[in-house]
């Protein structure tokens, strides 16, 4: 390219001074002249285009060649990265085979320690539990020996009970020379068998149990003289069935004060009255048992006892535990729980004939469930706490509960009719889908409780009553007794004592008064002279506490004051007060003129609230100042009020 360049600055050179001058005369040549100079340039410049096209041509070819130089560089260059691109990845990938071939290597030595290691301990423990095996067998085999030499040592035990017994029982000439009466024989019989008892197995407990019921041995209350006491006697998991020739029957049995504690009584009889008192029962089962006559059964551990189809005639459980029992299908004509505990047990399709009591007891969580208490006998719950109880599908008839806890208590789906609820505490308890029949609620908290007082089919009576929306229902009636002075007023006579209040100074008297009328009645209370006289009664307020310890309760009394003359303010006060005197209020008669013979009245009231105080006995007093004649009082009155009448 460069000799290119050269050559055609020369050619330029030349050409330009090979070139005649333009000059003003040019134009004066001739014309042949011209011609032949064109010849001459055209014959030169053949060949001056011929070495150009080659000068050209070469310099074309130079370039071709540079660039497939410089191709042949790059795809040299490429060709080389490439081949160590491919020279580095092959590189890599066999260090990657190469790892992965280590690690599998590594995975496959672990796996292989690991399946020995598995394999050892699989072994180890087979050899193991082989060893445990063998220990557990020979184990077995010492105890069925063991078992073997106790089941025989138990049957030497009960043969040779047996044996002696018998003697006793029946081979005279010995008893004649051993036993000088009845009682020191059957002492002997009683020392054997507890003896035996504690020594031997539950199965030969109870063979001996029936060997003393066949021989009249067990204890009898009409023959205790000609019986074993087995008070402290071990019976526990004895196991009583009745054969199928006929039930075995009791009569009069006394089990007192032993230990029956997992024992099963199937199908037996128990004639008479029969005592189970201070027994530990923990477990027992009592399965299709009938109890003919009364059965008592003082303070008697029965957690988890079972009675199932049942019939019991009457049975007192003062004091027991029954916490957990289960009564199933069972019938009871009278039934008495007396400071008994019954946390979580359980009635369930059971029936209560006759009355029933349960007093001062804890039988929260109690249930009661499918039952029916029926109406010919009361059913008390007195006293008792029934917190989370379960009264559900139950028929409840001519039943009192009251001062007891039945909060949280289910009684859904159940059918109560002639049922009364006095001073009880019922929140959050449930009636839902309940009939309610000639129901009374007496002095009872139902705040969040669930009942319909709005349906037809219910039959609801209440008497100071928290309902569930925590509205106060609360008898407004006048709480004095005759405030009128109307009870025992006579006709015949102008002065008379009044009875139905208690003097303290002086005696009131209810005076015969000449014009009736609609406001005081016939008669009304003055002093018989001018002496001061007073008079008081006590105001009851028990069935209020419901209100009177949850807040301050409102109140009003109020009397007619008259005069047939003048009576001054002040002659006549009228105090509430309680019995200690922790709280008195007190007002008086305003002053009163009569213009006229007859007697003037006039109204008035004192509006307050009793204090938030656990008294319920107040009094009320009435008293006449000196010189006060003339002054008459009617119609007191002591009412409590609802909260929105103030």
């Amino acid at each position: 390219m460069t000799r290119y360049r050269n050559f055609r600055e020369k050619f330029r050179i030349r050409h330009s001074t090979s070139t005649p001058s333009k000059s003003s005369n040019s134009k004066k040549r001739s014309k042949p002249h011209i011609i032949t100079c064109t010849k001459l340039i055209l014959s030169a410049s053949v060949p001056i285009m011929i070495a150009i096209f080659t000068v050209i041509s070469y310099v074309q070819q130079m370039e071709i060649a540079e660039e497939n130089r410089q191709k042949d560089e790059r795809l040299a260059n490429a060709t080389r990265e490439k081949d160590l691109e491919i020279a580095n990845l092959t590189r890599l990938q066999d260090q990657i085979i190469a790892n992965m071939t280590r690690h599998h290597d590594l995975q496959l030595a672990n796996l292989t320690q690991t399946k020995d290691w598995e394999i050892a301990m699989a072994n180890l423990e087979i050899a193991n539990q082989t060893k445990i095996q063998d220990r557990q067998i020979a184990e077995e085999n010492r105890d069925e020996d063991r078992a073997q030499q106790q089941d025989i040592h138990y049957e030497t035990l009960y043969l040779k009970y047996i044996e002696d017994i018998s003697t006793v029982l029946y081979k005279q000439p010995f008893n004649q020379s051993t036993f000088t009466n009845e009682e020191k024989k059957m002492l002997y019989i009683r020392r054997k068998t507890l003896i035996t008892l504690r020594s031997i197995d539950s199965e030969r407990r109870s063979h001996l149990f029936i060997f003393l019921h066949e021989n009249n041995l067990l204890p009898d209350r009409l023959y205790s003289n000609l019986t074993v006491s087995l008070v402290r006697a071990d019976l526990r998991n004895i196991f009583i069935e009745s054969p199928l020739t006929g039930p075995y029957e009791f009569n009069s049995l006394i089990l007192e004060s032993l230990n029956l504690m997992n024992a099963t009584f199937i199908g037996c009889k128990f004639n008479g009255k029969t005592n189970f008192s201070g027994s530990i029962m923990t477990n027992i089962k009592f399965i299709r048992v009938h109890f003919e006559d009364k059965l008592t059964a003082y303070e008697v551990k029965l957690t988890n006892a079972s009675f199932i189809d049942c019939t019991f005639r009457d049975i007192d459980l003062k004091g027991s535990d029954l916490s957990h029992a289960k009564f199933i299908r069972s019938s009871f004509k009278e039934i008495s729980l007396l400071d008994s505990n019954s946390t979580s047990a359980v009635f369930t399709d059971c029936i209560f004939i006759g009355a029933t009591r349960f007093f001062g007891s804890e039988m929260r969580s109690i249930t009661f469930e499918n039952s029916i208490f029926n109406g010919n006998h009361v059913h008390e719950f007195a006293e008792l706490y029934l917190d989370y109880s379960y009264f559900s599908n139950t028929t409840i008839r001519n039943t009192h509960f009251k001062n007891s806890h039945i909060s949280y208590t289910n009684f859904s789906h159940s059918y109560l009719y002639y049922v009364q609820f006095t001073i009880v505490f019922f929140a959050n308890s449930y009636f839902e889908n309940s009939n309610l029949t000639s129901v009374d609620f007496s002095q009872v908290d139902l705040i969040n409780s669930k009942i319909d007082l709005n349906n037809s089919e219910n039959t609801l009576q209440f008497y100071n009553v928290i309902l569930p929306n925590g509205t106060w229902l609360i008898n407004t009636d006048n709480l004095v007794t005759d405030g009128n002075a109307e009870e025992n007023c006579m006709s015949f006579t102008r002065k008379k004592n009044q009875l139905s209040w208690t003097n303290e100074i002086g005696s009131p008297i209810a005076y015969i008064l000449q014009a009736v009328n609609s406001i005081t009645g016939h008669c009304s209370f003055k002093c018989k002279d001018e002496k001061p006289c007073s008079m008081w009664q006590y105001i009851v307020l028990t069935s209020f506490m419901l209100f009177i310890e949850r807040r301050e309760v409102p109140y009003s009394i109020s009397a007619y004051f008259g005069t047939d003359n003048e009576c001054v303010e002040g002659k006549i006060h009228i105090s509430i007060s309680t019995y200690h005197g922790t709280f008195k209020r007190e007002f008086s008669n305003p002053y009163i003129k009569s213009s006229t013979k007859s007697i003037e009245w006039k109204k008035h009231e004192d509006v307050y609230k009793l204090p938030k105080i656990k008294e319920d006995l107040y009094y009320i007093r009435v008293t006449f100042d000196e010189r006060s004649i003339a002054c008459y009082v009617d119609n007191i009155e002591f009412r409590l009020r609802k909260i929105n009448e103030l």
